[in-house]
């Protein structure tokens, strides 16, 4: 088979979002999972304009048959989404579509390189110990529904606050995300603040902001960060209020296994296991117990 490799085009993202979905349901339909539906290409767009070198496709006989796509924040590099489709894997074209994205990493003098991939893709696991990523710390995205979590609710409460559109909130959020990440992500907040996200809180405890969140319509948490000193578990829970407020069937989260407090306050509130994920870097970086990843495309 005659492969080509190029950099993405606009044209090309619902294409290449079409093949993430058939890979990635297909890998999760092998491991026992039900198939889930991907959203439109939103975020590939906005890293297309912001930075289009992490963006690259594979071709064979003038279709797309692969997709890689990374992003860079500062000196950290991130590998968003590699997916081939299922009937041309294992022919180098996941090897060859990560070399490409990573060229971004290398013009830009990335220090950190890392992803967020399932944790049952042993072969994409492979792949990335391959190239010098290596597990660090294992995540779970868990759900609940929101009944059940309505009746466990009984915590410190801290306020929410609507956070303003980009740049009010840039300050205060780039130094949560220094002190929690190493890094800033500005580029990022003003995406999900640009009327990306469904709703995006400041947590205050006493009038000083001690984390954000950015909740989805669907329920879904993330990202969320908590300042460090704060009281993790009010964090949390304050955004599952605000999650409970758009009347969602159920709420979920990605938790680091680090943060094993709030995981076991997850617990007895009626939140289970739903996908065990991993994340994976050069270095070790962040403070797991104060960051919980909106997605493993976006961290």
């Amino acid at each position: 088979m005659d492969i080509t490799y190029r950099p993405a085009r606009l044209e090309d993202l619902d294409t290449a979002v079409g093949i993430v979905q058939e890979a990635y349901n297909d890998l999760r339909l092998r491991h026992g999972f039900a198939t889930v539906q991907i959203g439109p290409p939103l975020f590939q767009k906005f890293c297309l304009t912001q930075d289009p070198e992490g963006l690259w496709v594979a071709e064979a006989s003038g279709g797309i048959v692969g997709f890689g796509f990374s992003w860079i924040c500062q000196k950290f590099w991130f590998l968003a989404q590699l997916f081939i489709k299922p009937e041309t894997q294992a022919k180098g074209i996941g090897q060859a579509l990560l070399s490409k994205t990573l060229q971004q990493a290398e013009h830009n003098g990335a220090i950190n390189r890392a992803l967020i991939t399932t944790a049952y893709n042993t072969v994409s696991a492979g792949l990335y110990v391959g190239n010098g990523m290596y597990p660090r710390e294992p995540l779970y995205r868990v759900i609940a529904p929101a009944a059940v979590i309505e009746q466990h609710m009984q915590g410190p409460r801290n306020d929410a606050v609507t956070i303003p559109p980009w740049p009010q909130p840039q300050e205060w959020i780039g130094r949560i995300d220094e002190e929690v990440l190493g890094f800033r992500r500005d580029a990022h907040h003003r995406f999900l603040l640009d009327g990306f996200a469904g709703s995006a809180v400041q947590i205050e405890q006493a009038g000083r902001p001690v984390g954000y969140a950015y909740v989805s319509a669907q329920g879904h948490i993330g990202p969320l960060a908590i300042a460090p000193g704060a009281d993790g578990r009010a964090v949390i829970e304050t955004a599952l209020r605000c999650a409970l407020e758009s009347r969602p069937a159920n709420v979920s989260l990605i938790v680091p296994g680090r943060s094993d407090l709030i995981f076991g306050a997850l617990s007895e509130m009626g939140f289970r296991i739903d996908e065990p994920m991993v994340l994976m870097s050069e270095r070790q970086f962040g403070d797991w117990r104060s960051y919980f990843p909106s997605n493993p495309g976006s961290m």
